[in-house]
């Protein structure tokens, strides 16, 4: 059921701006002054601000957010990525033409939202109806920011549409202020928005989806801004979701990402998802490009053309420990001949460990008909897995690792384990851990849980970690890596592996602030090093 799209489409037929950094044309003659007028024109409206976040400019989620911006760290790297520039390479320029579409859809988004935000109080509808529609925008307009300054650092703060060349000059606005405007406009969405109930799928923002959304945002202020005091809101949000009684873990693991591509809503596990169309068509903003860009490589487009071009890293293999399900589904435990479905599957050795596909997301569970590069596969914004963790996380900084704190990381293991929730089992970790050590435990278990899903160098980045671990990837590539490459089962060699790494420098902490917007807003100024 991909609701979001089709509604939205109306909407994107009237959007206009003449914003430097949305970069958007008048599409008609259709202007804010004549729409947002009842409930089908704001409910287009919003669709419009939902759609930047599978946009297939591959600007967000669609490929660059899912794929290229979080790679090449201590889970996953491109193969070739020495081969061409790329941000995943570490080798981009300010000019790098996926930079600039980044920024600009999500400002697009900011600007949809804006202008709802602005015109939404004129429409004849009931209170009701206005105060969830006006819910939903606040929340995906503080999302879009979160992004950015998740990926940029300072950036401006936009919280009114532009109208007028006049407004195109804006300087950038200190991390801090756009993360407390961020948790702000959450906060003030929670009590708008439906429990995901109503809708009984996660492609809508619900209380729920807010509240774990909230628990991330502060735990990435507590890190990013080196302060402490967010930790307990981030504790306090996990645990509404907790506690809604909502939520719970699906027992089989691999079903969570069946049925991302199946079609199919699972809400007790997955309660925020980008939805994407099948087959992008003749419409924006539908189809996803990352299942075809990922998976295990296939050559056949019959049966779901892969291109495999993102691999695990040993040190991931290496994380899972046995026994745990986990790693044979998101890490390939096989491989096409000839990287042809149509061949009977080979088992890797069970020493290959650097060069395994990506596989969480596989193609043949798509229900329709294969189109070569575009598919319906959603992307998961927010698991209750990933709540759990941050609950167990946000704890033990606060009171260190509280049998709370281990109850819900436990919760976790079990599932990969495939052993009951409320059993003491192997699976549990080991008892009065230190705080730093359980914070290590959980560093860990966010990688094998949360695998390819994008958080992985956003985590290392609050944490203060991705230096010193691109630093550790290099000697763990020159020491345990296989030299020569092996093209048949998806392996580019050490040269190529270790290429990323060697690229990578203090300056790309941050992405850089793209060039054509340098360009346009004299305010502007360029990150650190680019």
């Amino acid at each position: 059921m991909k609701i979001l799209t089709a509604i939205a489409f109306l909407f994107l037929m009237i959007h206009s701006s003449c914003e430097n950094y949305l970069d958007t044309k008048p599409i008609n003659f259709v202007t804010p002054d004549n729409f947002y007028n009842n409930e089908e024109e704001l409910t287009a409206a919003l669709m419009a601000v939902y759609s930047e976040l599978g946009s297939t400019t591959d600007g967000t989620y669609s490929r660059f957010l899912s794929l290229e911006a979080p790679s090449s760290n201590d889970e996953m790297v491109r193969r070739g990525a020495n081969t061409e520039s790329a941000a995943d390479a570490y080798n981009a320029s300010a000019s790098y033409d996926r930079f600039f579409t980044s920024w600009t859809t999500l400002y697009s988004g900011i600007q949809r939202a804006n202008l709802l935000l602005e015109n939404i109080d004129k429409a004849l509808v009931t209170p009701d109806i206005k105060n969830k529609i006006r819910g939903e925008a606040l929340f995906l307009r503080a999302f879009y920011h979160f992004i950015l300054v998740s990926y940029w650092g300072d950036v401006p703060l936009k919280l009114s549409s532009t109208n007028s060349l006049n407004q195109i000059y804006i300087a950038r606005t200190p991390a801090k202020q756009v993360y407390d405007a961020v948790i702000k406009d959450m906060t003030a969405s929670y009590e708008l928005v439906d429990e995901i109930t109503t809708f009984n799928h996660a492609g809508r923002v619900s209380k729920t989806a807010v509240a774990g959304i909230l628990a991330r945002v502060c735990l990435h202020a507590a890190g990013r801004l080196r302060d402490a005091f967010y930790y307990q809101n981030a504790k306090d949000w996990a645990l509404k979701v907790i506690q809604s009684g909502i939520h719970s873990l699906n027992p089989d693991y691999k079903q969570i990402f069946i049925n991302h591509s199946a079609d199919i809503y699972d809400i007790k596990e997955s309660i925020w998802e980008v939805e994407f169309q099948h087959d992008n068509g003749l419409q924006r903003n539908e189809g996803e490009r990352f299942g075809s860009t990922i998976g295990i490589r296939n050559n056949d487009d019959k049966t779901g053309f892969m291109q495999g071009n993102y691999t695990a890293t040993g040190v991931l293999f290496s994380l899972y420990e046995q026994g745990d399900v986990r790693r044979d589904w998101n890490i390939a435990p096989f491989y096409y001949p000839n990287f042809d479905r149509n061949n009977p599957a080979v088992q890797y050795p069970s020493n290959y460990r650097w060069g395994r596909y990506v596989a969480k997301w596989r193609r043949e569970y798509q229900t329709k008909e294969y189109n070569k590069n575009f598919g319906g596969t959603n992307w998961p914004l927010l698991r209750y897995a990933d709540v759990l963790l941050m609950f167990a996380e946000a704890e033990n900084e606060i009171n260190g690792a509280t049998p709370q704190a281990y109850e819900a990381i436990n919760w976790v293991r079990r599932r990969a384990y495939q052993l009951p929730a409320e059993q003491n089992s192997i699976a549990d970790l080991p008892p009065n851990l230190s705080k730093e050590s359980f914070f290590n435990w959980i560093k860990d278990e966010r990688a094998r849980e949360l695998a390819f899903e994008g958080h992985r160098k956003l985590d290392l980045l609050r944490w203060n970690l991705l230096t010193t671990t691109i630093q550790q990837m290099l000697t763990q590539i020159t020491t345990t890596a296989p030299s020569g490459s092996n093209t048949n089962l998806g392996y580019s060699g050490r040269v190529a592996t270790l290429r990323p790494y060697q690229n990578f420098s203090n300056r790309d902490l941050f992405f850089p602030i793209p060039t054509q917007e340098l360009s346009l807003n004299s305010l502007m100024r360029q990150n650190t090093g680019w």
